[in-house]
């Protein structure tokens, strides 16, 4: 069934991470990340940050890591941020 969806989202060329729930991250160079489409704030530190979503969780490595800010839709980090894991389910 996913594929069937999947198929039918680039036939109409509509955006996938709406349509399928995905996650987006943004990062600009190594000071600043941006997650849309997240399931919640899941732990949190100076050196790390856990994010849920939608496929598993997103890691976040660094120094000085704050949270900027935090949405419904998005969660905003900034600091230092050395490594982005991605632990899918």
């Amino acid at each position: 069934m996913n594929s069937l969806k999947r198929r039918i989202i680039q036939a109409l060329e509509l955006p996938a991470d709406i349509m399928l729930d995905l996650p987006v991250v943004t990062v600009t160079g190594d000071e600043e990340l941006v997650l849309t489409n997240h399931r919640g704030l899941l732990e949190y530190g100076a050196g790390h940050v856990r994010l849920g979503c939608s496929r598993g969780q997103i890691k976040i490595f660094g120094t000085n890591l704050i949270l900027k800010e935090i949405t419904a839709e998005s969660i905003v980090i900034a600091g230092k941020i050395d490594k982005v894991l991605w632990e899918g389910s």
